[in-house]
């Protein structure tokens, strides 16, 4: 213990002469302060009491006056810094302080509930692995039980944590926060005062509530099996070295739902700033309650809707000027100067929310995702011991499972596709061309185009899981590409075949704005409507048909109540909410980016015949907004915050559509009749190539704007390089 003290405490700040230290700059005393008494407080859970005696000796001679931490207590209301003057007194109010967050409890920030079979020797192992020691394999996490009452069908656990756990975690994470300096640097516990840059700030607004959200759920899945580990008690499932624990129960149904709750006062605070259409979209208030994700697609979806506002304007200035000249050729030119613009502008965008949000840094050599499987070696950059998984194994599902599967979708969705235009022929030929029977097919293939949206979204999942990526962001980009080959084929391929094989311009117009039109009113209907159904019908449903098992869990619970796990009050708020959002249906942005993805599509492909694309585009996206912000404030469970820089794979997608729109908008400039009139004195070898050389001048236009628009704005590289410098000065001073 005595080297213990030697490290954490120099003795020369308890010599007899204050005055030996009484030069040294505060400000660069506080975190090292800080860390010692971290550090402390951890010591304090040992169970030695040899060693319990000797800490008390250690904080009996801690000696130094500095200011308070900014705590807020929530019985009280306010802020208050508690001011420390006596050593004791410092230590002992930290001590209290987390003794006092055990009590309190605080919000919970998951809640885990086990199946009805599950036996008690599982839920009492994962029970002490949830709040075990670190040093012990578990997480140290605060767990309370709902009570048992008649109503009780199985096991519910509330889990929150420490204000010190969670800073811990937070600095275990990596995440970046603000500093005193402005910039945006690391989080380290250790140096915990440089990261109060105003003066009202509590150690709570250092972390935001989706911050936190992200810490228990972090803490949860790296709880992992050790090598002694090889089965879950009580159960026949097998555990391999490394593997999450938690993860392994969800796949096993021993849990069987693992969510987060709602903040009702922070939710309620939101929606009614967001909903409202005259008011600007709160971004960053979206991003501290639902984690960067949902709140980089709504800045995405904001950008995008006031992007549409010029080409809006010049289509309707199209449709007035093609009643006496010939607008194509200009507005095909125009489309791919807009698209590439507007893609490069959005970059920079992202970039500043990264930079802000403190993402910015985030690499593909991030911690392996949640689900990669493989055995336990030496990392070779960081030296710690991960998971590893032959890549060849992986390519070897790609390019042999996946693909074929792939291929067979494609072949399927141009069978369906061509199979329409028969039946079109026929209906022609049966009632005539001016019936409005002949609508028919083009509705019934835009209904299936959105219903085919959601088999395609559960095969993509299934054989990206097969493929087991290491990281998350590498997981989604595979899952997202195989997504959008699916949906390509399934929404443009009828618009590829109308517009170069059967080369009927009209027919192209008409064939967009019917799938454009029915495609987003089936989809608003399918994502709006039946979440609220479900919480509607869900709330009405669950208690007359609830079968009593008090019976059965009474003894169990008694255990529970003899390992020393609390309960909540029978008469807590959080178990009421429990109970009507545990139906809710559960969200992500997978789905409103594929939207998006189809729409921007149609925008730029094809829409230099129809003008009129981008005008219902724009009117679906306002719509759209306010009705996702209130639909996700209002019936949907909250879903888990996931970090991100920016749209990830997404932006890829956008980006090969810009490139594909000039092979098709110089496609239907060349079919265009009016060209080959102006083009009747050259030969078609010549027409042909001059087509070629401007589809090149495009792709190079495209080019120019990439490299004249730089993706990361000026005053975030000055941001970038401020911090670079001052971790450079810190480490000078520590050597």
């Amino acid at each position: 213990m005595d080297d213990i003290k030697a490290k954490l405490i120099p003795n020369t700040m308890f010599g007899d002469d204050d005055d030996e230290f009484s030069h040294i700059n505060r400000k660069e005393i506080i975190p090292s302060m800080r860390q010692r008494i971290s550090q402390i407080h951890a010591l304090e859970n040992m169970d030695q009491n040899e060693e319990k005696e000797k800490l008390h000796e250690l904080q009996s001679s801690f000696k130094h006056d500095t200011k308070g931490v900014s705590f807020k207590d929530p019985k009280e209301g306010p802020r208050k810094r508690i001011g420390f003057t006596q050593p004791e007194k410092r230590t002992s109010d930290l001590s209290s302080s987390t003794n006092e967050d055990e009590k309190r409890f605080g919000e919970s920030f998951m809640v885990m509930e086990f199946g009805e079979d599950v036996g008690p020797d599982a839920i009492l192992w994962i029970l002490e692995k949830i709040q075990g020691k670190r040093i012990d394999g578990g997480a140290e996490l605060l767990v309370r039980k709902e009570p048992l009452t008649k109503e009780t069908q199985n096991l519910t656990l509330h889990i929150s944590a420490t204000q010190m756990k969670f800073l811990e975690l937070a600095d275990d994470i990596g995440f970046m926060k603000e500093t005193k300096s402005g910039i945006i640097r690391n989080f380290n516990v250790a140096c915990l005062d440089d990261f109060f840059y105003n003066d009202s700030m509590a150690v709570e607004d250092i972390l935001t509530s989706a911050d936190r959200q992200i810490i228990i759920k972090y803490a949860l899945e790296n709880i992992r099996a050790s090598e002694q580990e090889h089965h879950i008690p009580g159960t026949k499932i097998q555990l391999h070295h490394g593997q999450s624990i938690i993860q392994a129960a969800q796949q096993a149904k021993i849990i069987i739902n693992l969510y987060s709750l709602h903040d009702k006062s922070k939710l309620r605070k939101l929606r009614h700033a967001w909903i409202k259409p005259t008011k600007k979209q709160p971004i960053d208030e979206i991003r501290n309650y639902f984690g960067e994700s949902v709140a980089i697609y709504f800045s995405f979806l904001g950008f995008y809707t006031y992007a549409l506002i010029v080409p809006t304007a010049l289509g309707l200035l199209q449709m007035v000027l093609s009643e006496e000249t010939e607008t194509v050729p200009f507005f095909c030119v125009f489309y791919v100067v807009w698209m590439k613009v507007f893609l490069e502008l959005w970059k920079r965008k992202s970039t500043s929310h990264a930079y802000r949000w403190g993402t910015i840094s985030m690499t593909n050599l991030d911690e392996p995702r949640v689900g990669y499987y493989g055995k336990l070696g030496r990392d070779f950059i960081t030296g710690k011991m991960t998971i590893h998984y032959p890549k060849w194994k992986t390519y070897v599902q790609m390019y042999f499972v996946t693909a074929p599967i792939i291929l067979l979708c494609i072949t399927i969705a141009a069978f369906v596709t061509i199979f329409q235009f028969y039946v079109e022929s026929y209906l022609a030929e049966s009632f005539g061309l001016d019936s409005y029977v002949m609508y028919v097919p083009s509705i019934v293939n835009a209904i299936y185009i959105a219903l085919s949206t959601i088999a395609y979204d559960k095969l993509a999942t299934y054989l990206t899981d097969k493929e087991n990526h290491r990281t998350q962001s590498q997981y989604e980009r595979h899952r997202v590409n195989k997504l959008i080959v699916l949906e390509f084929v399934n929404n443009f391929l009828c618009l590829f075949y109308i517009a170069f094989v059967l080369q009927d311009m009209k027919m192209l117009r008409t064939q967009l704005m019917m799938q454009l039109i029915v495609l987003q009113f089936v989809q608003n209907i399918l994502e709006n409507l039946f979440p609220y159904l479900k919480k509607k019908v869900g709330l009405i449903s669950t208690n007359p048909f609830v079968k009593s098992h008090y019976d059965q869990l009474e003894k169990v619970f008694e255990e529970y109540d003899q390992m020393g796990i609390q309960s909540l009050d029978v008469d807590d708020y959080r178990i009421l909410r429990n109970k009507k959002e545990s139906i809710l249906e559960e969200y992500n942005t997978y789905d409103d980016y594929l939207e998006l993805y189809i729409q921007f599509g149609y925008m730029v492909l094809f829409s230099s015949v129809a003008p009129m694309t981008s005008f219902w585009a724009i009117l679906n996206n306002v719509i759209e907004i306010r009705l996702d912000a209130y639909k996700l404030c209002s019936f949907f469970k909250r879903p888990f915050a996931r970090r991100t820089k920016n749209i990830g794979a997404w932006q890829l997608a956008f980006e090969t559509l810009a490139v594909i729109a000039i092979v098709t908008n110089c496609g239907i400039l060349y079919l265009s009749p009016q060209m080959r009139e102006l083009a009747t004195n050259m030969s078609a070898e010549a027409y042909t190539i001059s087509f070629l050389v401007i589809e090149h001048i495009l792709l190079g236009l495209t080019w120019f704007i990439y490299k004249a628009i730089p993706d990361t704005p000026l005053w975030v590289r000055v941001a970038l390089a401020k911090a670079d410098y001052e971790s450079r000065q810190a480490l000078k001073r520590e050597d």
